[in-house]
């Protein structure tokens, strides 16, 4: 019966830690987003498709991150996303080709966990957003 009770405490412990230590952004919601590459910024309501935008806000709800990093943005192959909601920006995203980014929440880069694709949606949104005008 003690042991029981030890291991279960152990087992609530680490929960309690891993929950703390959640390397995950604030879930945010969109209607559009505006979307640029380096220097380039294009404006999506109404040309973007509602589920690419869906598809890119969970993606972005699901990114995860390893950690903070020193290494700074390649601006050039850097991908900045405003989502918007109800006419207001719920959140900004500038992430590069090597998976380190920044939100708006945050002054510090941090380095996306290597299963996202994240950068990869966003630009093939890019891409057919470009195509558009």
């Amino acid at each position: 019966m003690k042991r029981s009770l030890f291991i279960l405490s152990i087992v609530i412990i680490v929960l309690i830690i891993n929950g703390c230590s959640n390397n995950s952004v604030k879930g945010i919601k969109a209607d559009y987003v505006d979307i640029g590459l380096g220097q380039s910024l294009y404006e999506g309501y109404n040309k973007v498709e509602q589920e690419s935008v869906q598809s890119l806000v969970n993606s972005y709800n699901q990114l995860q991150y390893i950690g903070q990093t020193n290494q700074q943005l390649n601006y050039d192959k850097a991908i900045s996303i405003i989502f918007v909601y109800h006419d207001k920006i719920s959140g900004t995203l500038m992430i590069d080709d090597k998976g380190i980014f920044h939100t708006d929440d945050s002054t510090k880069n941090y380095q996306i966990a290597s299963n996202n694709d994240t950068y990869e949606q966003a630009l093939k949104i890019y891409k057919d957003l470009k195509q558009k005008y």
